[in-house]
């Protein structure tokens, strides 16, 4: 009697953990379990992340429909969820923070900003008679412009096109380590190395952002998809598949942040779940 008592227990607690992984929402990433948090809604079309991990705050892009305007920067306190806008700038789309200095740039129709999290007040720095569409920071500000489509180096309050991406369409631009420079296009994405001049072509995908971590390491998003870029390698590597992906973002822990079609969620890692 015993005995069946104890089979019968064990058998109601494997069913219960199995319908406790069963309810975890999250993705696989590299054979680890990252549970899904959702830590804002109701936004439309988050885009070109960036984070600022002096204040733990998330910098990114979102449409609106109003008479002046079609984008609104928004930034998003990774510990509280409290979300806020700039609100003194017009058709803000881009994001980079320079973190030896705590730096936080803004790109917009016609100008570079830096902003102030705690005064919440920006201040234009380079005026330009286009729209800035992506921005990077590595030893000084790298954007790009649209529907121009170039890449500049912005530092000391003066502004000039990349030397190396001269006459080459732009979208989105990163460097890594070993100042190497990524950049895509309508044709994919390709790699600049800087010591033979050479251009790899590392594939045909469809990119919608392009970053890096707090280590350096090179990411990008595909509507399908996040994506690691193993410089070493001249590689990519999927890290997981998920439809309608906007944008993304690492944290320091490792987590991902990851833009969607009305939503900013997280990926954090867990071993609740498998």
């Amino acid at each position: 009697m015993m005995i069946l008592l104890c089979l019968s227990f064990i058998a109601v607690f494997i069913i219960q953990v199995q319908a406790t992984e069963e309810k975890c929402d999250g993705v696989n990433i590299n054979g680890v379990m990252h549970i899904k948090e959702v830590l804002k809604t109701n936004l439309d079309s988050p885009y070109q992340f960036s984070i600022d991990y002096a204040t733990n705050t998330l910098f990114f892009s979102s449409s609106i429909q109003t008479e002046d305007q079609r984008f609104q920067l928004g930034y998003l306190n990774l510990e509280t969820k409290e979300l806020n806008v700039v609100n003194d700038i017009k058709d803000g789309f881009a994001s980079a923070v320079d973190h030896s200095s705590n730096t936080i740039y803004l790109g917009a129709n016609g100008g570079i900003y830096q902003f102030n999290v705690k005064s919440k007040q920006t201040n234009q720095v380079y005026s330009i008679g286009q729209n800035i569409w992506q921005m990077f920071y590595n030893n000084g500000l790298y954007y790009t412009t649209y529907p121009t489509e170039e890449a500049y180096f912005f530092a000391n309050g003066n502004s000039q096109k990349v030397p190396e991406l001269k006459g080459t369409k732009v979208m989105l631009i990163a460097l890594d380590g070993k100042q190497d420079i990524y950049f895509t296009n309508s044709s994919g994405l390709f790699k600049y190395i800087k010591s033979n001049k050479s251009v790899l072509n590392l594939g045909e995908y469809i990119i919608n952002g392009l970053n890096s971590d707090v280590n350096g390491k090179l990411y990008f998003t595909s509507p399908n998809g996040i994506f690691k870029i193993n410089e070493d390698l001249n590689t990519v590597e999927r890290l997981v598949t998920l439809d309608n992906v906007y944008a993304a973002a690492v944290e320091k822990d490792g987590s991902i942040l990851c833009g969607t079609e009305d939503s900013i969620v997280r990926f954090k890692k867990s071993d609740k779940c498998t």
